[in-house]
């Protein structure tokens, strides 16, 4: 490559993307999609030569690493811990939430399962540049609605992170069998833990002492230099050098000068930055884009849905109302960097199609050219459909609105000791959630592969095996459900929720849910998964896995009502009358009625006999 031919390069692309963001920057857009723009025109106008795509994927390259080692940078972990409770609980309800959601919906339009738990992956995040600039363009949060919501999707971050870790050897086509699954997970999660801990206690230190002894100008080239080692490190173990350059970027950013770093490299990381997006939208071809336009939408309406309903449960789940929860989720509705990084590593390994990529880019751009429209609206559309509510589905909404904050209230009452306990119990709880979400990918995952295997060793048809596999997931699946219905009627029971307050069919619903076995509700909430979620499985084998289940379920039932049943006496002037289930419930709330009353009202009675003379 000469050097006439990179200067061309740089001057053309460069000089492209800025003429692109000046227009974009004139309607209140980040510079972000001017780039992607700009990547665009040049792929569907331009002839590149052979050394100007190599020109632009080797700076692409370096703009990830710089882009990957800024985001880093800006992650404070000290801080989260201090001021991130909040953000680390919203993100732990919304990040599962939209990769479950992006996994199941992929798989139900039609994609493999890798490609699905890869779009998962990617709509899991949001963007920071571009929902920032939007919030204070609209003045719409307070400052400190806006940090939190700012630690939220740092949160959005690091979870992609650990998911691009994950993702990287299975895109490059490793085995799947569980074993391997998990020890490779582990080895994942062992090099980043064993780097963030080492680092953070050396790092720190190691970048003090330079700038105490040299100028910012070397401690600026030290920086970079250490990111680009450190990619470099984590590309020899099987890891996107991505990762490798976030986590440096964390460890450099608990010393004192990692401020004038980030503002030395800024300018840097800005051109390199650019020549990323710009080879993102070099990957589009305009007439691929219209093809799958389809597709495209789809994209958007999934992330859409599911952004919306994720972010809204953390938030309100967290404590907020319902209105304000809405609004602030509305705000986080722009995909993230992180969608390109992913689903551009997911092109380069042939994980996805030049069609699904170019519907992945095209949704992240709609959605935000969209955000500052949809924001601006979040509160009128909250208002019109809480008025067009149907009264029986707003009911049941407020009374679920209701026994929330009923139980935060009953939660503050209680002494520190009860609070660590429920505190426990609902880390508990959010544990056998996330088991319950990996059985059901892993279920994906597998399903085909252990049918292959049992078919070439075992015979036997497709038709068994999967129906096999089925009632094995289900029975899988029913131990941590089970688990976590009595976690959370244990929690019910030291809070002393009332359930039954509230009118209409919602709240006697809610009740009656609760009063039900909980062995029979948890295998009734066994077998809704399974029929939710998607595996390739062909429907009347479902309902023949679903029979089965309901017959076991109906003798499991019979067999404990027939034992409460016969447990239910009452011993009477010394003989035994046989009473039904709802004789004796009345009988025993009757006892401690009157048993209240008199605690209430306590009656002293003084022998005055003794006193008198």
């Amino acid at each position: 490559m000469d050097e006439i031919t990179l200067l061309t390069s740089l001057a053309m692309f460069l000089l492209l993307a800025a003429v692109c963001s000046i227009v974009f920057n004139k309607i209140k857009l980040p510079p972000l999609i001017g780039y992607l723009i700009a990547g665009i025109i040049i792929a569907n106008t331009i002839d590149i030569s052979e050394d100007s795509e190599t020109v632009v994927s080797m700076l692409s390259d370096m703009g990830l690493i710089l882009l990957m080692f800024v985001i880093g940078m800006e992650i404070n972990l000290k801080k989260i811990r201090r001021q991130g409770m909040f953000a680390m609980k919203v993100a732990m309800v919304e990040v599962p939430f939209m990769v479950l959601g992006g996994t199941v919906v992929g798989t139900l339009l039609g994609l493999d399962s890798i490609q699905s738990i890869c779009l998962g992956g990617v709509i899991a995040g949001s963007s920071t540049a571009v929902v920032l600039g939007v919030l204070l363009m609209q003045n719409r949060l307070e400052k400190d609605r806006i940090d939190t919501l700012i630690l939220v999707i740092i949160m959005e971050d690091i979870s992609q992170v650990i998911i691009l870790s994950i993702l990287t050897p299975l895109m490059a086509g490793n085995e799947l069998d569980p074993g391997g699954i998990a020890a490779m997970i582990v080895s994942i999660l062992a090099f980043m833990i064993v780097s963030i801990f080492a680092g953070l206690k050396l790092m720190p230190r190691i970048i003090n002492w330079i700038s105490d002894n040299v100028s910012s100008e070397i401690l600026s080239v030290t920086a970079v230099g250490l990111a680009f080692g450190m990619a470099l490190l984590a590309g020899y173990v099987g890891l996107s050098v991505a990762i490798g350059a976030f986590l440096m970027g964390m460890m450099i950013a608990s010393s004192r000068r990692s401020r004038d770093i980030l503002h030395d490299i800024e300018p840097m990381k800005n051109i390199f930055m650019a020549m990323f997006f710009i080879s993102v939208g070099m990957e589009i071809a305009l007439g691929t884009l219209i093809d799958n336009i389809v597709l495209t939408l789809a994209f958007l309406g999934m992330f859409v849905s599911l952004k919306i309903v994720a972010v809204f449960l953390g938030y309100w789940l967290g404590g907020d109302k319902p209105r304000i929860s809405f609004a602030t989720a509305v705000s986080f509705l722009a995909m993230g960097e992180f969608a390109f990084i992913i689903s551009k590593q997911a092109l380069d390994y042939n994980v996805f199609t030049e069609g699904i990529y170019t519907s992945i880019v095209g949704a992240a751009l709609l959605s935000m050219i969209l955000l500052p429209l949809i924001s601006k609206n979040a509160i009128p559309a909250w208002d019109r459909a809480s008025r067009i509510c149907p009264d029986p589905i707003l009911g049941f909404l407020r009374h679920l609105d209701r026994i929330k904050t009923e139980f935060y209230e009953n939660v503050s009452s209680t002494s520190k000791k009860t609070r660590k306990e429920i505190g426990l119990s609902m880390t508990m709880s959010y544990m056998l959630l996330l088991v319950i979400a990996f059985i059901e990918i892993m279920f994906i995952l597998i399903t085909p592969i252990i049918r292959d295997w049992g078919i070439n060793y075992f015979g036997g048809s497709e038709t068994l095996w999967s129906g096999m596999i089925l009632l094995l997931t289900l029975f899988v699946t029913y131990i941590p459900v089970y688990r976590l219905v009595n976690n959370l009627r244990g929690i019910n029971d030291i809070t002393k929720v009332d359930l039954r307050k509230g009118k209409g069919n919602g709240s006697k619903f809610i009740y009656n849910l609760t009063q039900t076995d909980a062995s029979m509700l948890a295998l009734m909430i066994s077998i809704t998964i399974l029929l939710l979620v998607p595996n390739g499985i062909d429907v009347w084998e479902h309902f023949v896995v679903l029979f089965i289940a309901l017959i076991v379920l109906i003798i499991y039932n019979t067999v404990s009502v027939n034992r409460k049943t016969e447990a239910a006496s009452v011993e009477v002037d010394d003989g035994q009358y046989e009473v039904s289930l709802d004789e004796f419930k009345d009988i025993m709330s009757k006892m401690v009625e009157e048993k209240s009353n008199s605690l209430e009202s306590p009656v002293i009675s003084i022998d005055t006999r003794d006193y008198k003379n």
